[in-house]
């Protein structure tokens, strides 16, 4: 997991993957307030997309811890606050719901060892398989946001000339 302000990115982008900067580069390019909430293809064939979503903060408690198997998420908050529970992938994590064929996600019933981080508008986390995040948790009332989810393939990470 990393976590950054978009203000910071520029001291710090030269020691990531240059796909997440071209991620990053897109948000920075984008303005927000011209996009509905929707999918928005960033590179071909769901390569790398981008997920504009509105939706209320709940109670931690409320809501379900999740990771996924092919996609990094880097998840910018656009308005509100946030909350997002994040915590490594550990052999005791119970598996609630797996829609990892059809959505690339499964759920878990509790998590072990996890912490809360808090996003303000202009800040992202971006999240690796083995990070199980609960997003949209109260921070400490629930409140509407609005937040960019940006999905990246893994394997835009490995394959040479892979973007675009």
């Amino acid at each position: 997991m990393i976590v950054c302000d978009s203000q910071d990115w520029a001291r710090e982008r030269h020691a990531f993957h240059p796909i997440v900067d071209q991620a990053l580069r897109w948000i920075a390019d984008t303005d927000f307030s011209q996009l509905a909430t929707g999918k928005y293809d960033l590179l071909p064939d769901n390569q790398m997309f981008c997920l504009v979503q509105e939706m209320e903060t709940e109670p931690a408690s409320d809501r379900r811890a999740e990771s996924h198997f092919n996609y990094v998420d880097i998840q910018y908050l656009l308005a509100g606050r946030e909350n997002i529970g994040v915590a490594r992938v550990h052999p005791r994590h119970v598996i609630i719901e797996d829609l990892r064929a059809e959505r690339d996600v499964v759920f878990y019933q509790e998590t072990i060892d996890e912490s809360m981080i808090t996003l303000t508008p202009g800040m992202f986390a971006l999240f690796f398989p083995h990070d199980v995040h609960r997003p949209c948790c109260a921070a400490p009332e629930a409140q509407p946001i609005r937040k960019a989810v940006i999905k990246i393939h893994l394997n835009l990470f490995t394959s040479p000339g892979a973007m675009q």
